[in-house]
């Protein structure tokens, strides 16, 4: 599906992350379009067309940017069968695995970011994801997928609009085996005569079920989390090879490229708003945005615990997607962690958009003081700020390191400088 629009009003929210302000008078000269075909989400690409109208140099950019869309899904995610990522989860263990040179490209990535963060980015955890409840078989719009030992007999007690209760957590035999499923520095990659390999580790674990059938599991990936962002990057330089300077380029709204905002025939900074990460808790801006940064021509990437979440129904605990592979837990839903602190979001503006979202994702699982030694480590000249949340004193501070002209913080909480 896809459409155009002649104009963009000002406000433009994409998946409840970010919020870009168009101009000063409430409307711009910027088109649009839009598909929610690849990645199960909204991909927006918005420009300022030459001519002042759309053409068919639009339409043929629009093309390849959907080209690469398709390229990337059809190479990372788990959806696809016959994607490089599900064919080497669907390996024996110990195999080598034939993939495309999109797969070799992400992994390769994968693994810069794992070592720099010192595997607090980790893509190995895809089995952990799936045992609690995180992947595209509980996800999807229409789950499928074959029942798994491991699987909760009482796993979705309530599903609403606002949020899903589970009444049944997984079984801690289980999170310590998948847990040794997950060292990522054991995956091998070979590069021979213009085709690319994955070897995979040789580790298994082997669960029984109730009628005594022995199931053996291997490593398990998930690249789902920065698939959207090497997409950003690759039509984010098609975009610039055509010469457009105007407008972003957004995957799913936590991964964006955006170039520059046009005020009266003038090239601007985009006004970036960050949306608040637990609604209703702390006031936001008008379109429920706790922070705006003032950013151009810069990749932008948020991760978050609010996205993918669901609570436990005995404890009104918080479990979400992002699985601290150390752990084997969701971030801040450790067991000795009751009352749920930790970094519950993270943006990260100047990489690309894939080590971006690889970044602000690791930056959530190191938690605070290992995040702030990141930032004045490895992100000297980017733009951060995470949102920590201290549930002894049910406090929230953001922490950032950049100067206070730079943004706006609508919330009323504290801010720390890193």
């Amino acid at each position: 599906m896809q459409k155009i629009f002649t104009r963009i009003v000002a406000a433009i929210s994409l998946a409840g992350i970010f919020t870009l302000t168009a101009c000063k008078d409430g409307v711009s000269d910027l088109l649009a379009y839009d598909t929610f075909y690849y990645f199960n989400t909204q991909t927006r690409w918005a420009f300022a067309p030459k001519n002042g109208q759309s053409d068919a140099t639009d339409v043929a950019i629009w093309n390849e940017i959907k080209a690469g869309l398709k390229d990337v899904e059809n190479s990372v995610s788990t959806d696809v069968e016959t994607s490089s990522v599900s064919k080497f989860n669907a390996a024996a263990a110990g195999e080598t695995v034939e993939i495309d040179s999109t797969a070799f490209a992400l992994l390769k990535i994968a693994q810069e970011v794992f070592n720099k963060t010192d595997g607090a980015y980790n893509p190995a955890v895809g089995l952990l994801v799936d045992l609690w409840g995180f992947s595209p078989r509980f996800t999807d719009v229409e789950p499928n997928g074959e029942k798994q030992p491991y699987d909760r007999d009482k796993f979705m007690a309530e599903i609403s609009d606002f949020s899903r209760i589970v009444s049944e957590l997984p079984n801690a035999e289980y999170i310590e085996k998948f847990k040794s499923l997950s060292d990522f520095s054991e995956v091998k990659l070979i590069e021979e005569s213009g085709r690319y390999y994955a070897v995979k580790p040789d580790t298994t674990v082997v669960i029984t079920d109730g009628e005594g059938k022995e199931y053996t599991y291997s490593m398990q990936l998930n690249l789902g989390g920065i698939g959207k962002g090497y997409a950003v990057d690759g039509g984010a330089e098609t975009i610039r090879k055509a010469g457009f300077d105007a407008g972003f380029l957004s995957v799913g709204g936590s991964s964006m490229c955006v170039f520059s905002n046009v005020e009266n025939g003038q090239l601007t900074a985009w006004d970036v708003g960050v949306n608040n990460p637990r609604y209703g808790l702390f006031k936001t801006g008008a379109s429920g945005e706790y922070l705006s940064v003032k950013e151009q021509n810069v990749c932008l990437s948020t991760s978050g615990d609010y996205e993918n979440c669901y609570y436990y129904a005995e404890s009104g605990q918080r479990y979400c997607h992002i699985i601290n592979p150390e752990t084997g837990y969701p971030i801040n839903a450790e067991p000795e962690n009751k009352k749920g602190s930790g970094i519950i979001c993270a943006s990260v503006f100047g990489l690309s958009a894939v080590e971006g979202d690889a970044t602000s994702t690791a930056l959530l699982v190191m938690g605070r003081d290992k995040a702030i030694d990141y930032v004045q480590n490895n992100l000297v000249g980017k733009d951060v700020v995470f949102v920590y949340y201290d549930g002894n004193a049910n406090a929230y501070t953001m922490y950032t390191n950049m100067a206070a002209e730079n943004y706006k913080l609508y919330a009323e909480i504290a801010v720390e400088k890193i």
